[in-house]
């Protein structure tokens, strides 16, 4: 019997020249997701194997809590988005990705599926507006691991893509007096970039935040990754925000916990943590009601 790596291998040259739609299911609703030359095939898969099922239950829990607009910071290929509809169809949502190959691939999704309310920004977000390059493993221009940070995983080749960068200057334009409800952040080490660029958005309107904070690469400098979430926490103290660890059944399927957490722990990204890399940053003034409405 061929191995299914075997035949993915077999299979990989024909499928980089093919463009077709796949279905899944992620919760109640189905979405007809893009497989675009290749790209899009790691989006299905995931969905198929229900691995971040959890966040449905999550979104529609902070949802309920907080109004107010999405913001995705780090859209990537629109798995947030896809999450975000499969339990409201009609929440604004304002997605911000900088790499061009993700945002053609987003566009697709959008278009086939008929979401509504979307906005889709061809930039990232920092601390001051820009351009800066942005490392992305050779061959692979859509990878989620694409980072800001040059020196984050020392041991891989990059190839680097310069592309545009707003702060909070800028963002508030693009607000026009929208109010922030819930906010994702999945950049790839730049977090205290991010939360220094846009520190005054997040504390004026207190929304709700998912953050994955990364435990250092094998091959990484502890120290230095150690000081970059140091300084990610100062920031959110500074704007009286409370941290907690999200951990997650066995299954995946739900929250099992959330750990408030003084400092993010430091350590060697391994098998055993991958899953604990997950957070909340919650406003002081709700997070105790807020953590419990959300287990």
């Amino acid at each position: 019997m061929i191995s299914e790596n075997r035949i993915r291998a077999l299979l990989q040259p024909l499928l980089s020249h093919l463009s077709f739609y796949l279905s899944a299911s992620h919760g109640d609703q189905k979405v007809s997701i893009p497989v675009l030359r290749g790209t899009g095939l790691g989006v299905y898969k995931q969905f198929r194997s229900g691995e971040e099922i959890w966040k449905l239950d999550l979104f529609k829990r902070l949802l309920g809590l907080a109004d107010g607009l999405f913001v995705d910071v780090g859209a990537n290929l629109g798995q947030t988005l896809i999450q975000l509809r499969q339990v409201d169809r009609e929440r604004p949502y304002l997605g911000f990705e900088p790499n061009p190959d993700c945002l053609h691939y987003v566009h697709t999704l959008i278009r086939r599926n008929g979401y509504a309310h979307v906005e889709l920004l061809a930039v990232g977000l920092g601390e001051t507006t820009g351009v800066l390059s942005l490392y992305l493993p050779p061959g692979r221009s859509t990878d989620s691991t694409a980072t800001l940070i040059k020196d984050l995983r020392p041991d891989r080749d990059y190839d680097a893509r310069q592309v545009p960068i707003f702060n909070e200057d800028h963002l508030l334009g693009l607000l026009d007096d929208r109010k922030l409800g819930v906010v994702k952040v999945d950049v790839e080490g730049a977090e205290p970039e991010v939360f220094r660029g846009i520190r005054n958005c997040i504390d004026n309107d207190r929304p709700a935040v998912l953050c994955e904070v990364l435990f250092t690469d094998r091959k990484g400098d502890l120290d230095a990754s150690a000081a970059r979430n140091a300084e990610l926490m100062s920031i959110l103290r500074g704007i009286r925000y409370r941290v907690l660890q999200i951990r997650k059944s066995d299954d995946r399927q739900r929250i099992a916990a959330l750990t408030p957490v003084n400092e993010f722990p430091r350590g060697y990204h391994e098998g055993e943590n991958m899953a604990l890399a997950d957070y909340l940053f919650l406003p002081a003034e709700h997070a105790e009601n807020w953590g419990h409405s959300l287990l």
